[in-house]
C-alpha cells in the first residue's frame, strides 16, 4: 500500500447509507466519509501519488481539494503508516473457534438444547422460572454472595460470546475489564465490526443473547436429570442460576439503553446517531433541549427517526418499569419476608438469626455504604 509520499495500514471500505465507513479494524479506528472523499483516499492507499490524486479529484469532481489538510486528518485517524509500507496485520485468534461455534453443527445443538428444555419444562412445571428457584438453599447468606458472585461468570459468558461472534469474522474483537460505580464489568470491544457489511454484523451483536439462552436450556435440561435421580441442592442451583438469565435477556429487550438489541436496530435502519437523535427529540419536546432542535446537526433519514425512537422509549420505560415488579420486587420482597422470619422471635443461640442478621448487613453494605465511599471519592476528585 505505499506510494511515492505516502504509506497506508490496511483499510476497510464499507459502503453505508451515508457515505463510506473507513477503517482500521487492528486499532479500531473508523470515519464516515463522503463519497468524493472515500474515493480520493482509496487512490492514495492504491499507491496513487499526491499530486497526480490532487489533478484526479479535481477532474472528476471540478474543484481543487486541500490534500494537505485532508492527509493530516488521514494522520490524525491512524491510517497513514509513518515508518513505510505497513506490514500485513497477524491473524486473529480463536477464529477457528468462533467459525464452530457458528457453525451448521453448532447451530443444530443449539436448536436442540432449546427444544429439549421447552419440552421438559412443559413435562415438569417445577422447572419453569419462579421467584422461588432463587432460593436454592435454606441460608440467606448463602443464596445472597452466591448469586452476587455469579454475575461476574454470567457476565463473561455473555461477553465471550460476542468477542468470539467477531472473532469468526477474522476481526479483532476483544474484552476489556472496566467499573460502573463500584461493579467490576467485562467489556468487549466491537468497533472492528464497522469494518464488514452491515448484515454481517447483526450475528456478534446478538451472539451473547444467544449464549444466554443456550446456558439457560443446559442449566434446565440439568435440573431435569436431578429431579429424574432424585432433587438435589445442584439441581435447585441450576434452576437459580437459569433464573438470573431471564432479567439479563428481558434486559436486552430495553433498546433505548442501547442494548445489543438497539445496535442491531441501528445498524439495520443506517442510523449511527439513533440514540443521540432520539434523546435529544424528546428533550426538545419536553422543552429541555438548548439551542433548539439543531436541525443541522442531524442528516434528514435521523430526524425522521427520531419520532419513532422517542415513542420506543417510552414504550421501553413502561415495559422496565413492569419487568421490575417481576424480576427485582418480586424476589426481594420474598427475600425481605424471609429475613424478618429469621429476625422476628429467634433466640441469639438460632443460627437462623445470624444467617438474617449477616444477610441484613451485607445488604446495608452494599445499598448504603459502598454508594457514600463512591460518591465521597468522586467528591473529593471533582474538587
Amino acid at each position: 500500500m505505499a506510494t511515492a509520499d505516502l504509506a497506508f495500514h490496511p483499510l476497510t471500505f464499507v459502503t453505508e447509507r451515508d457515505g463510506t465507513m473507513v477503517g482500521r479494524p487492528d486499532t479500531g479506528s473508523f470515519a464516515l466519509l463522503p463519497e468524493d472523499g472515500a474515493a480520493l483516499l482509496r487512490r492514495l492507499a492504491d499507491g496513487m501519488p499526491l499530486a497526480e490524486a490532487a489533478a484526479w479529484y479535481h477532474a472528476t469532481y471540478g474543484e481543487p481539494v486541500d490534500l494537505a489538510d485532508f492527509v493530516e486528518t488521514m494522520r490524525d485517524l491512524g491510517f497513514v503508516h509513518e515508518s513505510g509500507a505497513a506490514a500485513e496485520p497477524a491473524p486473529v485468534r480463536f477464529q477457528a473457534w468462533g467459525r464452530a461455534m457458528f457453525s451448521p453443527l453448532g447451530w443444530s445443538c443449539y436448536a436442540l438444547i432449546t427444544a429439549l428444555a421447552i419440552a421438559a419444562m412443559i413435562h415438569e412445571p417445577r422447572l419453569q422460572p419462579h421467584t422461588r428457584n432463587v432460593f436454592f438453599v435454606p441460608s440467606l447468606v448463602a443464596v445472597e454472595v452466591t448469586l452476587a458472585v455469579l454475575q461476574m461468570p454470567l457476565m463473561l459468558w455473555h461477553e465471550g460470546w460476542h468477542v468470539l461472534a467477531g472473532r469468526r469474522l477474522g476481526l479483532p474483537t476483544g474484552l476489556g475489564i472496566g467499573r460502573r460505580l463500584y461493579f467490576v464489568v467485562f467489556e468487549t470491544r466491537l468497533d472492528a465490526l464497522f469494518g464488514v457489511r452491515p448484515a454481517q454484523r447483526h450475528l456478534p451483536f446478538l451472539a451473547g443473547m444467544l449464549g444466554e439462552v443456550v446456558l439457560f436450556g443446559v442449566l434446565t435440561l440439568a435440573a431435569a436429570a436431578d429431579l429424574a435421580t432424585g432433587p438435589s441442592w445442584a439441581g435447585r442451583f441450576a434452576l437459580a442460576v437459569a433464573y438470573l438469565i431471564l432479567p439479563r435477556l428481558a434486559w436486552q429487550f430495553l433498546i433505548f439503553l442501547r442494548t445489543d438489541l438497539y445496535y442491531v436496530l441501528a445498524t439495520a435502519l443506517g442510523c449511527a446517531n439513533l440514540h443521540e437523535v432520539g434523546s435529544a427529540y424528546l428533550r426538545h419536546r419536553l422543552g429541555r433541549g438548548r439551542g433548539g432542535w439543531a436541525e443541522d446537526r442531524w442528516s434528514a433519514r435521523e430526524r425522521a427517526l427520531a419520532p419513532w425512537f422517542a415513542l420506543l422509549t417510552a414504550i421501553g420505560t413502561a415495559v422496565l418499569l413492569v419487568a421490575a415488579v417481576f424480576t427485582v420486587v418480586l424476589p426481594t420482597v420474598t427475600f425481605a419476608q424471609r429475613l424478618a422470619d429469621g429476625i422476628a422471635h429467634r433466640s441469639l443461640g438460632d443460627s437462623r438469626l445470624w444467617d438474617a442478621a449477616v444477610a441484613l448487613l451485607v445488604i446495608v453494605v452494599q445499598v448504603v455504604v459502598l454508594p457514600l465511599l463512591v460518591g465521597r471519592r468522586q467528591r473529593r476528585a471533582a474538587a
